[in-house]
């Protein structure tokens, strides 16, 4: 059986992903709705990023004994117009790294490589997730 501490962080991770599909989804919806559809197809897709994130630690922490905490989710940061999709959207994303990067740390201290090595897979994903959205934030149409 893994530490519990390994077994928090890893949940707290899924309750961040689990955050992060319904927020993405919504917004998703909710910019096809206002015609913003290549941004729309992006929204959808992360997603669906979110969930397969989510399934993987699901996973995970059934392997190694845990039981996954689908109950909660943080609060969900819902925009009305685009750019505030989109800034609370960076919001998450570069809470997920920070909670990533912590739940790594955790793991090495307990010589956890195989964990480890599934959150910097993960993380990497999330890093690309945020530059997509940082260029967004940037970009003339989503001032």
């Amino acid at each position: 059986m893994a530490n519990q501490e390994i077994i928090e962080q890893l949940n707290i991770l899924l309750r961040g992903k689990l955050t992060g599909i319904n927020q993405y989804f919504l917004h998703a919806r909710m910019l096809k709705h206002h015609g913003i559809v290549k941004l729309a197809d992006y929204e959808y897709k992360a997603s669906i990023d979110a969930m397969k994130h989510a399934d993987m630690l699901v996973e995970h922490i059934l392997s190694l004994g845990g039981l996954p905490q689908l109950q909660e989710l943080d609060s969900l940061q819902i925009g009305v117009e685009e750019s505030d999709m989109i800034k609370n959207d960076l919001a998450h994303a570069q809470s997920m790294l920070t909670k990533l990067e912590a739940a790594i740390a955790v793991c090495r201290s307990h010589k956890d490589e195989a964990t480890s090595a599934l959150l910097t897979r993960i993380l990497e994903s999330q890093r690309e997730h945020v530059e997509f959205i940082r260029s967004q934030v940037n970009s003339p149409k989503a001032a």
